[in-house]
């Protein structure tokens, strides 16, 4: 499974936000508009509502700095992320489809 589809857990705007946090360690809602401004437009409230959501997620943690402004850092780096939400997929087709997804796993390896 590569990186793309294992990051599919989130959203596209979510995963632009994670790369850039993933980057910088520490931003503030302005910080990763700007950074996204580069490559489109998009509204401060529309960073700043999925920015909250990911901390509400878990996925982002935040304090406040002296002015009031939220600065938010990635709760795992993205290599600890990744394993996570791997390995929670993983899990997930086993508990679903059991024998039949170890057997397609071990297909795939002696493919690759």
């Amino acid at each position: 499974m590569t990186k793309k589809k294992i990051t599919s857990s989130l959203g596209s705007l979510e995963k632009e936000i994670m790369e850039i946090l993933w980057k910088l360690k520490t931003a503030s809602v302005r910080s990763v508009l700007n950074q996204l401004r580069k490559k489109r437009e998009v509204a401060y409230t529309t960073i700043m509502t999925t920015m909250s959501r990911l901390h509400a997620k878990g996925v982002l943690k935040r304090h406040q700095d002296a002015g009031g402004a939220y600065i938010y850092t990635p709760a795992e780096d993205k290599p600890t992320f990744l394993a996570r939400v791997s390995g929670n997929m993983i899990n997930s087709l086993l508990n679903s489809f059991g024998d039949i997804a170890v057997a397609q796993f071990i297909d795939i390896l002696e493919n690759s």
